[in-house]
């Protein structure tokens, strides 16, 4: 966003007219509605502090309740199944150790897709095989909700 600006201040001071632009932060212009976050492992743990250091309100749950103990004392509100999340947030990022575990929580008996409201943004960081991403973004396009594919890895 910052490039964008730093490009329209440089077209803006190239033209014969002017205009002001009010230049703001990114950061100052993000929402900080709650964001739910599944999967509190190696990787998601320390995603969702992030996302709590950086001011966001964080939703979580794990099949592990320790694994939540420390973003509780951060601030998370912590609850008991992925569909308690969806229920809650309507920008949820999983972050699980396999495909299996993926469809389980999208599409289990307490999955995500079971409590997903209209106009959701789900983000799996998950890295799994392709085929169970486009599974779950067309179950997840089913229900009204945008799935998308965001591995990450190491």
């Amino acid at each position: 966003m910052a490039a964008v600006l730093r490009g329209s201040r440089f077209l803006v001071g190239r033209c014969s007219k002017h205009v002001d632009f009010a230049f703001v932060s990114a950061r100052s212009m993000a929402s900080k509605t709650p964001v739910g976050f599944v999967g509190l492992g190696n990787m998601g743990n320390p995603m969702a502090k992030n996302l709590l250091n950086h001011g966001y309100p964080v939703i979580a749950t794990d099949v592990f309740p320790e694994s939540c103990k420390e973003l509780q004392e951060l601030g998370a509100q912590i609850v008991d199944n992925p569909g308690e999340v969806a229920d809650k947030a309507d920008r949820i990022i999983t972050m699980l150790p396999s495909s299996p575990n993926v469809i389980d929580v999208y599409t289990g008996p307490n999955g995500i897709l079971k409590k997903v409201k209209k106009g959701s943004l789900l983000i799996d960081s998950s890295t799994i095989d392709p085929s169970v991403s486009k599974e779950m973004a067309a179950a997840a396009e089913k229900m009204g909700a945008v799935f998308m594919d965001a591995p990450v890895s190491g």
